[in-house]
């Protein structure tokens, strides 16, 4: 009899459930802390909490947020527990389901990688906690910096975070909370790319769609990145099949229609007429204007916080072009990267908005997805490079892997401690 393939995806040893059901309660529990601290604005903790809660809480400010998602789930519980702790444990929640969500994707793509099924019990245990350790790694680690004041390759960062850019923005609970829909649809996109030329169904666009969607009405970081990207890469195949496959691009782009019509909704809100200061309001284009006052060298900082993933891809162009050229997610993820960090360089908001660098939240998504193809590359570097003089390399894998990690847990510990990030 035929497997159902998401049974199998999802079928855990007893030692992976406990594994990874453990490290998640511990995991969450130390985020709703964090959340918990800065909604109720506890000395040191400084985060764009206050304005959520008050968005919750019907307070009017000076920031509009026409993305409703996050505030309206938050609202179920605030008239039972208060908008500030209904903020906290809603943004918690959001979070946690981005791990259970990239935890399934993971265990697919690694699985798929190993052979799972054809393991002996013990190897399938290893599998499962490796996969689990791999997926809160991803969760924790951050870009490379040097001890605070202290100069990294002759540039010292105020904020060793601004301007380097982490994958893991732990203060922003707009970005958390639209996280676990934006990993669906980029798992879902390059599924409905690869498919949509020779077998176009509607019912197998909608879970993209719908993610899609969700992610937009959540945060659109991801989604105006992505969706220009979609766009692209629909017009090099229309040209690269003389026009064969327009009508199959043309259903997927009905399918995207929802989603144009929310960002329309919110550009209207944000992007025309003036701010609350009475400022013009818009897009603009100006190349580095914003990146550029807060890095002194952004090549610099892109490779402090993409070394491994920039490593990898180098050693596997070098050594394993044939085999990694096929993996359409990994190359999607660079895709969308670069994507990111040209929207980032290019465009800036207009009015007070400039300096929060608020295109730089796509540029974070781009991180995130390369930093979760990599590490999935890096399993497979190590199964297959370990018995041989390529060895070498999978050692400065792991050390460069660690690094990010070590930064992105005194990240976080420094911000669970009760210090303002903004010092960081």
């Amino acid at each position: 009899m035929k497997k159902n393939p998401i049974k199998s995806d999802l079928r855990e040893t007893t030692a992976g459930k406990v594994t990874f059901l453990f490290l998640l309660f511990l995991y969450t529990g130390v985020m709703l802390y964090l959340f918990w601290m800065e909604c109720y604005q506890v000395p040191g903790f400084q985060s764009d909490m206050p304005d959520y809660v008050n968005k919750v809480a019907g307070i009017a400010g000076n920031y509009e947020f026409p993305y409703p998602i996050l505030f309206w789930t938050a609202r179920l519980s605030a008239w039972l527990i208060g908008a500030k702790a209904a903020m906290a444990v809603t943004t918690a929640l959001f979070n946690l389901a981005a791990v259970i969500i990239t935890k399934y994707y993971m265990n697919r793509e690694i699985r798929k990688n190993s052979h799972y099924e054809t393991l002996s019990h013990k190897k399938q245990v290893m599998t499962d906690i490796v996969v689990t350790l791999l997926v809160f790694a991803l969760f924790l680690l951050s870009n490379l910096y040097s001890p605070k004041n202290t100069a990294f390759f002759g540039f010292d960062y105020a904020y060793r975070c601004m301007g380097i850019y982490t994958p893991n923005p732990f203060w922003n609970a707009t970005y958390l909370a639209t996280r676990p829909f934006a990993i669906i649809c980029f798992f879902e996109t390059v599924k409905v790319l690869s498919e949509y030329q020779r077998d176009f169904q509607w019912k197998n666009c909608t879970l993209f769609a719908v993610s899609l969607l969700l992610t937009t009405m959540t945060k659109p970081s991801f989604t105006m990145v992505v969706v220009p990207l979609i766009g692209l890469i629909l017009l090099v195949q229309l040209i690269a099949s003389r026009g064969k496959s327009f009508r199959n691009a043309f259903c997927l782009c009905v399918t995207m229609i929802p989603t144009g019509i929310a960002l329309l909704y919110q550009f209207s809100g944000i992007f025309t007429g003036t701010n609350a200061m009475g400022e013009e309001t818009g897009i603009a284009i100006g190349f580095a204007k914003v990146w550029s006052n807060y890095s002194k060298s952004i090549p610099l900082s892109i490779v402090m916080g993409m070394a491994l993933p920039i490593g990898v891809l180098f050693l596997n162009l070098l050594f394993d072009l044939k085999s990694i050229k096929q993996n359409r997610y990994y190359w999607f993820a660079w895709l969308n990267y670069l994507a990111s960090t040209l929207m980032f360089l290019v465009f800036y908001e207009k009015g007070f908005r400039m300096m929060h660098a608020n295109f730089s939240w796509g540029y974070m998504h781009g991180m995130f997805f390369v930093f979760l193809m990599t590490l999935i590359v890096m399993v497979k570097n190590i199964r297959e490079w370990w018995k041989s003089w390529k060895v070498i390399f999978v050692i400065g894998e792991i050390a460069v892997f660690f690094y990010h990690l070590v930064c992105g847990v005194n990240f976080l510990m420094y911000a669970v401690m009760g210090n303002d990030l903004a010092g960081f």
